[in-house]
This record gives C-alpha cells, structure tokens and sequence, in this order.
C-alpha cells in the first residue's frame, strides 16, 4: 500500500495522518459519552487535548527516533517524515499522561477519576494505529515457511520493499500488528463496560480502569514482542519487552500503593 491515501491537487494526504486524525475524533466522541455519563464538564477534556495530541505525537516521534538512532543519524531529515510511519506507543503515552496530570493538577481537579474517563479512548486509539501499522506493513513479525501450507494459519503478506533484508525470499510473516489491533479492542471493550458498571454501582476505586488498562496495554506489548521480527534474536527481551515489563511493574506497584494510602486514611 502506498504511503498516499488521495491527492487533492498538488496536496497529498497520506493514510498515517489520516489514522491519527480518525483517532483523534473517534476518541472524543468516546470520552465525550464517558463525560456525560458522569455529569463532568466536556471543556476540560478539550482544553487537555488542545495540549496533549501535539505532545504525544512528538514524544511519540522522539521515542522512536532514539530507539533507531543509528538510522537517523545519517538521515536527519527523515525524522520529520511522519506519513512514513514511525510512532513509539510508549513515548506517546508518556507524553499524553504527562500533560493530563499537569494540567489536571493545576485545576486542582482528580487526576486519577479524569484519567479512567479517558482511559477508553486512548485505548481505541492505539487499536487504530496499530489497525494501520498492519495495512501499511510497518510492523514486521516472524517469517513463516516459503511454502505457507493452507491451515489457516494467520499471515500477513509483505511486499517485497517492506521485508527485512536478508528475508526477501519470505512472502508471509506473522500479523503482529493486526494481534496487537484485536488485543487493543478487547482491552477498549473491558474499559467501557468498567466505566457503565461503575457509574451506576461503585465497585472500583478511582485509578483502578486507568492502571488495569496501562497494565493490559504493556502486557499485550511485552507478550506480542517475541513475535516482532529482530536481527538480534541472542538478547533476552528487547528494549520494547523492557519498557512494557517496568510499565506493568509500576502499574502494579501504583495501584498497590494507592489502595494502601486509601485503606490508611479510613
């Protein structure tokens, strides 16, 4: 698939920010449901993404480049070339949460309640990145056999300007992006039936969607990771397997914390 969706005369508009700007709406309209839901005011959601969606695309941008410095270093201009591809999932949810609680903290408003309301659409939004990571054939599993036998065996064909060198013999290579898709909704399903359940009946605490979901999140992360395609297939975990295994460590550590505080204070 080519990077362009359509061209409008001499503008192009290309399927990434596309995805992104699909993922923005959808999002919205996802919170602006939770918000209502819960009788809060919808200003506030917009005014924390008036900041946040810029943030997290450029932490996400930022992220990426680091983990692949080695190309990027001999082609600088290529860093801005986001219809490309190119997004960290972490650098972007480390810059998005970044500017919620800076800016919920200083309306003095409750930092974990806002984020179990907005929890469902960040969700939702990583499904379709990653929807379009698999059409666009950015993220690259496995190899499977020459000869695919007809099992039904999930696979996901890679044109030949996509594969990994050294694999050009390879036509078919493990969906990880398209597992990744599945894996995301199912977690996007979970947070809104918690977010109906607990309006009306009160059974978590305030946080508890939020650090399930960042936990659920990085675990599909780490597990999925040993089917990304590396060169390097002597290390232990790869640095994404890292990240998302301190991420499920914190998550853990957080919500065993704040159920403390909570159970100290009453």
């Amino acid at each position: 698939m080519d990077f362009v969706a359509f061209s409008w005369e001499s503008v192009n508009v290309y399927w990434y920010g596309m995805a992104i700007g699909i993922a923005v709406i959808a999002g919205l309209a996802i919170c602006r449901v939770n918000v209502w839901l819960y009788k809060e005011n919808f200003d506030t959601v917009v005014k924390i993404m008036v900041w946040a969606i810029p943030s997290s695309i450029i932490g996400a941008r930022l992220v990426y480049v680091l983990q692949n410095m080695e190309y990027f270093a001999g082609s600088l201009a290529d860093i801005f070339c986001l219809w490309q591809g190119g997004l960290s999932v972490y650098g972007a949810l480390l810059a998005f949460f970044t500017v919620c609680i800076v800016y919920l903290r200083r309306q003095r408003l409750s930092v974990l309640h806002w984020l179990d309301l907005i929890m469902p659409s960040v969700v939702f939004g990583l499904m379709i990145l990653q929807l379009v990571n698999f059409m666009m054939q950015f993220s690259v599993g496995m190899p499977l056999g020459i000869d695919l036998p007809n099992d039904h065996t999930p696979a996901e064909y890679i044109e030949y300007k996509f594969r990994p060198s050294g694999f050009e013999g390879y036509l078919y290579f493990q969906p990880v992006a398209f597992y990744q898709a599945v894996v995301h909704f199912c977690i996007f399903i979970l947070t809104v039936l918690l977010t109906f359940v607990n309006k009306f009946f009160k059974l978590l605490n305030n946080g508890t969607i939020f650090l399930l979901a960042l936990f659920l999140v990085a675990l599909s992360r780490f597990t999925l990771g040993f089917l990304y395609f590396s060169v390097d297939r002597d290390v232990l975990l790869y640095p994404v397997q890292w990240i998302a295994l301190v991420v499920m460590i914190l998550s853990i550590l957080f919500y065993i914390g704040k159920n403390f505080y909570r159970a100290k204070r009453f």
